[in-house]
Order: C-alpha cells, then structure tokens, then sequence
C-alpha cells in the first residue's frame, strides 16, 4: 500500500480504515462498545474479535458503542489467536508488560516510537489483549511489533478501553503529521513479510550453530536478533540480502571445517 499523497484526506482514511484492530477474548461489554466507539472516532472501522467471551447481543454494548454499534455487528470472529498470524502482514501487539536489558523476549516500545512506514505493510492488525492478563507470551511472540504505553509506578496498568483510545489515537496522529509534514513521497519498497523474516532468523540461528557460538548464550542473541528485526523498517529486498550472506557464510565456514 503506497504512502497517500498529502492532499488527499480520503486516501488517507481508506489507509487508516484498512487497519484491523483485534481484541482477544474480550469479555466486559462496556469495554467492547468504548473500543468499538474510539475506533469509528479515528476512522478504524474492521473489527477482529478472538474467541469472545461476552454476549455480543448483550444491549450495554451498543450503550456504550452508539453509532459504533454496526463495526461490531459486522466484526468478523475468528476462534483463535494463531488465525490473526495468518491474515496479517503486520501484527503490532500491545501489553502492560515491558522487557528490560535482561528480559529480552520482546522489548516493548512506546507508541510515538512505532516506525510509520510500519504503516504501509498491506495488511496490518493491532492486538489487544484480555482485559484481565493481556495478552500471552505465546501470542506476545507471535507479533511484529510490542506497544506499551508509559504510566506512573503508582498505578501501572490501565483500563482496556482506556490504553485502546491512546494506542489508536496515536497511531492516527503520526499519519496526519506524516501527510501533513510531506509534499512528496518516495516510492515505499514492499516490507518485509512474517515468514521471511521468521526464515532469516532461521539463517542466523544456523550461523551461530555452524560458528560453534557459546551453546548457553545462542538463545539471547537469537531472541536479540529478533527483536532489532522487530523494531525496524526491514524491506523483503533486505532479508533476501542478508539471507544471501549469512548462506555464504554458512558455505564457507563448513569448507573451512571439512
């Protein structure tokens, strides 16, 4: 999906509109109908619901939705998580939750640090995850992208529908600046897919294998491999580059030990 020209709002909208945005689980009506509002607010307007567990029939959703009400009438409800994966180019998970130098499972970013030319992967979701946990480890390593957002230590997790409106709020003001700061915009190189660069991770773990790297230090560097691939702007054209290399690596280091 190409950047839209900076006179063109309705371009604009139809980018921001294409956005799924998925909720895991959801099973508190009130947070359903304020998601499904904040949404249509901002112009996101697909609704992906995982497994539900609250009553989608249940009045005090479209209470809370008002005109919002038809983005859940027509979400399209998949029974779980692995099925979001497949759909998307793009999953930009969110959590409470953050890594540190020595939690390095997925460092979490804040929401103005998202790279916008994330935005123009064709297909892109951002995840919310269950009011009471979030989202699992598991579904955690399934995406692209961890967005947490900054609060007090005094009160650190926030309502859903709350951490929603600020994630979804801030998305769309980095598109309205990048319109409105650009006159003209460069031809975007297609970003790189989930599978390739799940296969380039797959090229560097065989090179840390084939190099002998320290056996109780392989599983860091790949999870910090990971991670860099995950914050960055990385094209397909890049990872068939890199992939290159590391096989040359790879050919040449077993020459060297045969």
């Amino acid at each position: 999906m190409p950047p839209p020209s900076s006179n063109d709002s309705s371009s604009f909208f139809s980018d921001i509109s294409s956005f799924s945005v998925v909720m895991v689980e959801p099973s508190k009506p009130q947070n359903l109908g304020s998601i499904a509002r904040v949404m249509l607010n901002f112009g996101y307007t697909n609704l992906v619901l995982v497994n539900p567990q609250v009553n989608l029939a249940d009045p005090e959703i479209e209470i809370v939705a008002r005109k919002a009400i038809n983005l859940v009438h027509r979400a399209q409800i998949v029974p779980e998580f692995s099925a979001i994966r497949e759909q998307h180019q793009l999953l930009i998970g969110t959590s409470a939750r953050t890594g540190g130098d020595y939690k390095l499972s997925r460092v979490a970013l804040p929401p103005d640090q998202l790279q916008l030319e994330e935005f123009y992967a064709s297909k892109v979701a951002i995840v919310f995850g269950r009011e009471q946990f979030g989202l699992s480890n598991a579904e955690i390593e399934l995406c692209d992208v961890l967005l947490s957002i900054p609060t007090s230590p005094l009160y650190p997790v926030m309502n859903l529908s709350h951490a929603a409106t600020i994630i979804l709020y801030s998305l769309f003001k980095k598109q309205v600046e990048y319109i409105s700061e650009s006159q003209e915009h460069s031809t975007k190189h297609r970003l790189a897919t989930h599978h390739e660069r799940v296969t380039l991770e797959n090229y560097f773990q065989k090179l840390l294998e084939t190099t002998s790297y320290h056996m109780e230090k392989q599983h860091v560097a790949l999870q910090a491999f990971s991670n860099i691939l995950s914050r960055g702007y990385v094209t397909g054209r890049e990872i068939t580059t890199l992939m290159g290399v590391f096989k040359w690596f790879d050919i040449n280091l077993r020459e060297e030990n045969s």
